[in-house]
């Protein structure tokens, strides 16, 4: 569990939550996207994040879309919720701001993506969601609340998606978050780990922040092995995304929108990241 109870500035998602919950009774939301960055990093472990968020991205598992309108009704039938016309899935809180709703579960299709309805035309990449509910870290919000966030490991998986997903038009905020747990995974936690499960990674060739990227690759692998029904469409998956992209010949849309001053640096982490991934040892 992380311990966030005396960060007083966190009432309102400790409320949040607790809105959430009290509107629509058994359900159990994950807290996932830049806000889960924020709680991790920032309120965890005291890393600088340059652009924090209020909103709150919110994955609910749902038996059939029913279920999941039914959430929704439930949130806006309460008063503390209003509609946005041009997204079904994204309300407003009357006192806290966006809230993005995220189904998964039962109503992905074969491929781990969902149509929204009626007419199915937006289509997102929701595989990777359950294995991260599946590993959720336990946080203690002020007020005694709790809350359920996705670990670091799971984030960058749900941001590799993402950005596969949205780069063409979300100003490269999926690459900003991605770039940052590659460069602080070691910070958050993790140096000591190193040192006592991979002395081999100590040499005098040892870079900090790429290493730091391979262990945050081989958590990930390592989360779904143990947690994932379906482990290896999900490594297939994201293979697919970072194989081209780690292809120094290829067009490197990721490592440019990672790091366009310094694209060499942000392929070495790439390169890393996506080695711990797909099993291979510290590059």
């Amino acid at each position: 569990m992380l311990d966030l109870s005396h960060r007083r500035e966190l009432d309102w998602l400790a409320q949040l939550v607790a809105d959430i919950r009290a509107a629509a009774p058994g359900t159990n939301p994950l807290l996932v996207g830049a806000l889960a960055r924020d709680l991790l990093l920032h309120y965890g472990y005291g890393l600088q994040v340059e652009r924090a968020t209020t909103d709150a991205d919110l994955a609910f598992a749902v038996a059939d879309w029913d279920a999941f309108s039914a959430v929704r009704g439930t949130l806006l039938a309460s008063g503390l919720f209003e509609t946005d016309r041009n997204a079904a899935h994204r309300l407003r809180h009357t006192r806290f701001g966006w809230v993005d709703l995220i189904p998964f579960g039962a109503v992905e299709r074969d491929d781990g993506t969902i149509a929204w309805p009626p007419a199915g035309d937006e289509v997102m990449a929701v595989i990777g969601y359950a294995e991260a509910a599946a590993t959720a870290l336990t946080v203690a919000l002020p007020g005694k609340r709790i809350a359920q966030v996705v670990t670091v490991p799971m984030l960058a998986v749900l941001k590799v998606l993402a950005w596969k997903d949205r780069h063409r038009y979300t100003q490269g905020k999926d690459a900003a978050d991605l770039f940052l747990l590659l460069r602080r995974y070691l910070e958050a936690g993790n140096l000591a780990r190193l040192h006592d499960e991979f002395p081999q990674a100590i040499t005098e060739r040892f870079d900090f922040e790429p290493t730091g990227a391979w262990l945050l690759g081989r958590d990930a692998r390592a989360a779904l092995q143990e947690h994932s029904t379906r482990f290896e469409q999900v490594i297939g998956t994201l293979d697919e995304i970072l194989g081209p992209e780690v292809d120094p010949e290829g067009e490197l849309t990721l490592v440019l929108q990672l790091n366009p001053g310094d694209p060499d640096s942000a392929l070495k982490l790439v390169t890393a990241f996506h080695a711990g991934l797909i099993g291979r040892s510290v590059p």
